[in-house]
């Protein structure tokens, strides 16, 4: 407990020097001030005094409870440690508590402090986290002792309230925009704790049915898993399904639902789905290297329980995300999403066919698998990679065929062939220096032959899996680029918008403009909404600028700004009227 609280108290220190950091860098006005000092220590020890009072109460109730003490532990030292956490710490956090109550009671500001912020968030899924991964602890011993493990139970009953307390500080201090953070985060806490548990009951489950043992103590491995499936759904029901799911779905919403949920899910489905494939090929058509039914299919249980749950997953997220009408974002950010792990599995397919050729005509030993299962290997991924990047990159040409003056200079295309590109060239460049120092040892050494190729073979597959990914989408981008995708829309640096507020208008106008875009709601009067389409065509007057917007009256005004401060209006010099001088010469006036 005390290596995790260092860890811990060690992670509240970063996060919030980085929230300090940021909120100074953020602040119109002086740096670092002695409030935002004060502030950091403040909450800091404040999450300590939590800390080390939650750690004492639960080792003082696991006393209570009657929990064994290791042999190498002093009973005495360890009372004495628990007594001084609570009876010593429990003070200090009462009055540091009280203080900081006061301190919000009689400057309301104190709230919207983004340490204040972070402390609480840090706090409740820390509590979170440590409740939720000793219930599995509890199930184990339930199932496979039939035994109460005392130091669990105390650890779930003390840190489910310290979770109790701060998740009503954050329902009841924090706002949407504001404790959204706290609810993302507790909901991927719940979705992975609870997806990991239930792979592993309906896998453990099965095998038990069967009569497989896997693990020396089955019933005892799937109490834990029931341990970890309650207390991620727990989670995942109080932080999602009656919180978090009616979020606004700005960017952070859509990297938990896009990414993890059917990023996540679509990718266990077919790693599990993949894996399952292969060992029924190798069994009835590739090398079982003399292993019976049971030790061959030992994982299989697991596997499909991968897929299933794998596939339930990434259809609820598809579900939550909807079919809005029109191609929107989140729907293309969903398909380039989908074909890209389709692809990933694909190009490691073609990568692993070469493997397999080499070892076929080079000498050596077979380490691991033999040719024909490495072969099999290659054709399994190819099977299940290629019909998935096939189904949703088609969709993703139909949708440029249809609409290219959207599709092609869209951001998640464009960012879609940037990673791709990048992921590519990356992986090229380890490959080829992973190859070089293999080809120029055996140069210096004076045996290159068969066995350097061989030796080279996994480098050599990933330079081609790279390879064939970068042709295809480079012919993807001249295209794009012949038909004017990769030019940007032209629109000011950045924008801000002082007048009428609304929930996604920045987020529209960064759409149509490219811009970075702030919106400032007007308090001195009332202003009419905005005129996306007229002012996106204006703000294209002002390429690269930054500018200010200012509603007024039933129109607005565009004011060109410079943000270093360095540079203001300067009027143009205005010429002097020429003086007529008199002609010395002629006495006439020129």
């Amino acid at each position: 407990m005390f290596q995790v609280f260092s860890l811990v108290f060690t992670l509240a220190l970063i996060v919030g020097l980085i929230v300090l950091v940021v909120a100074a860098a953020r602040r119109r006005g002086p740096g670092i001030d002695a409030r935002s000092v004060r502030r950091f220590f403040q909450y800091v020890l404040l999450f300590a005094l939590v800390m080390v009072v939650a750690i004492g109460v639960a080792e003082l109730l696991g006393m209570l409870l009657g929990a064994d003490v290791p042999e190498w532990v002093d009973p005495d030292a360890e009372l004495a440690r628990g007594l001084a956490f609570v009876f010593v710490g429990g003070p200090l956090l009462a009055v540091l508590a009280w203080a900081t109550r006061r301190s919000h009671r009689l400057d309301p500001a104190e709230r919207d402090s983004g340490l204040y912020i972070a402390y609480v968030t840090l706090a409740a899924l820390v509590a979170a986290f440590v409740a939720a991964t000793a219930l599995p602890q509890v199930g184990f011993a339930a199932l496979g002792d039939g035994d109460l493990d005392a130091d669990g139970v105390a650890v779930v009953l003390t840190w489910t309230a310290v979770w109790a307390v701060h998740w009503w500080l954050a329902r009841r201090t924090l706002d949407g925009d504001r404790n959204t953070p706290h609810l993302l985060l507790g909901s991927v806490l719940g979705l992975v704790m609870g997806v990991a548990g239930l792979v592993n009951t309906l896998g453990g489950s099965l095998d038990l049915l069967l009569g497989l043992e896997r693990y020396g103590r089955p019933l005892g491995v799937l109490g834990e898993s029931l341990g970890a499936v309650l207390a991620g759904g727990l989670l995942w029901v109080r932080y999602w399904a009656t919180a978090a799911i009616r979020l606004p779905r700005r960017p952070l919403w859509l990297a938990v639902v896009l990414p993890l949920g059917v990023g996540g899910g679509l990718i266990m489905a077919l790693v599990g789905g993949s894996r399952l494939l292969w060992s029924v090929l190798v069994w009835f058509v590739g090398d079982r290297q003399g292993s019976s039914a049971t030790q061959h299919f030992d994982s299989a249980a697991v596997e499909a329980a991968a897929v299933v749950v794998g596939l339930v997953v990434w259809w609820y997220h598809r579900t939550v995300l909807g079919t809005a009408e029109g191609r929107t974002e989140p729907r293309r950010v969903y398909e380039y999403l989908v074909a890209g792990i389709g692809l990933a599995a694909a190009a490691v397919g073609v990568g692993t066919v070469l493997v397999s050729l080499i070892e076929a005509l080079t000498p050596g030993v077979d380490v691991g698998m033999t040719v024909m299962n490495t072969l099999l290997a290659a054709v399994t991924l190819l099977v299940v990679g290629v019909p998935v990047w096939w189904i949703f990159w088609s969709r993703v040409r139909r949708a440029a065929a249809v609409s290219p003056d959207s599709e092609l200079v869209s951001p998640t295309r464009r960012v879609y062939l940037v990673v791709l590109f990048g992921l590519a060239g990356i992986a090229a460049v380890v490959a080829l220096i992973a190859v070089a120092v293999i080809v120029l040892q055996d140069v210096v050494a004076g045996s290159v032959s068969g066995v350097t190729l061989r030796s080279s073979r996994y480098g050599l597959g990933t330079l081609v899996g790279a390879a064939a990914v970068s042709a295809y989408h480079g012919a993807v981008f001249r295209q794009d680029r012949a038909a004017g995708a990769t030019v940007r829309v032209t629109g000011p640096r950045s924008v801000v918008l002082v007048g009428a507020v609304g929930p996604e208008l920045d987020r529209e106008l960064t759409r149509a403009t490219s811009s970075r875009v702030e919106v400032w709601g007007r308090l001195d009067a009332a202003a009419a909404p905005w005129d996306l389409a007229g002012l996106a065509a204006t703000l294209g007057e002002y390429p690269g600028a930054d500018v200010v917007v200012v509603a007024d009256g039933g129109g607005y005004r565009v004011i060109p700004v410079d943000l270093s401060g360095r540079r203001a209006f300067v009027a143009p010099a205005v010429a002097e009227p020429a003086v007529d001088e008199p002609d010395t010469r002629s006495g006439e006036v020129r």
